[in-house]
Order: structure tokens, then sequence, then C-alpha cells
């Protein structure tokens, strides 16, 4: 190979390398609050979060708090706000409709402890 014949391959090499960077989706790293009182909340919460674009979540049932990593690429953190509402859970930026909450059973119900 000659020299010109190993700078070009050489180049386009390092424009792959580069492009392949530029369209990696990054990912977005959160914590929040989302209401919960008991393990079947937390298999629950973590269960409805395990959707396209999110890479990992983990709920702490102690602290009541969501950390989760996704790519905004591909789901917002309102949507993921919103999922968690359709399956019954109150998060720190929306409410989910008395009609959700009340599909819960019966020990999820954490509206009616005082320190949930």
């Amino acid at each position: 190979m000659n020299i010109k014949n190993f700078i070009k391959t050489s180049f386009f090499a390092l424009l792959l390398v580069v492009s392949a960077e530029a369209f990696a989706q990054k990912t977005v790293e959160t914590s929040f609050k989302v209401d919960g009182i008991c393990q079947m909340c937390e298999a629950r919460i973590e269960k409805a979060v395990d959707v396209k674009g999110v890479k990992s979540a983990d709920y702490d049932l102690d602290s009541h708090t969501l950390t989760i990593a996704y790519s905004p690429k591909q789901i917002t953190e309102d949507q993921i706000h919103h999922i968690l509402n359709e399956v019954g859970h109150d998060t720190e930026k929306s409410t989910c409709s008395d009609e959700q909450y009340d599909r819960l059973h019966g020990c999820c119900k954490y509206r009616a402890h005082e320190n949930h």
C-alpha cells in the first residue's frame, strides 16, 4: 500500500469513528420522587419504566426515589412521569387520576398513609 492510499484509508476510518460517536445516543440520568409504599409498588414502578429508551431504573422504597437513566432521543422525562401515572403512581411532576389510583392493590394505596 502506498502512502497516498494509506492516508486515504486512515482518513475514512477516522471519519467513520467520528460519525459513529456523533450519532451515539447520550444517556441522561435523573432522580425524582414517586409515591409508593410496598415491595409490590417497587416492582410495579420498575416494571412500568422497562420501556424502549430507558437504560436502567431503580426505585428506592425508603426514600420514594426513582433513579433512571434514559435516552432523551427515545423517551422524554414527561413521558416517564405519564407512564408511572398510568400504573397508579403520583410523581413529583404529575398526579395519576383517581381511576388509575383505584386500580392499585389495597396494600399499595399510598394516599391513605400519612408517612408515605
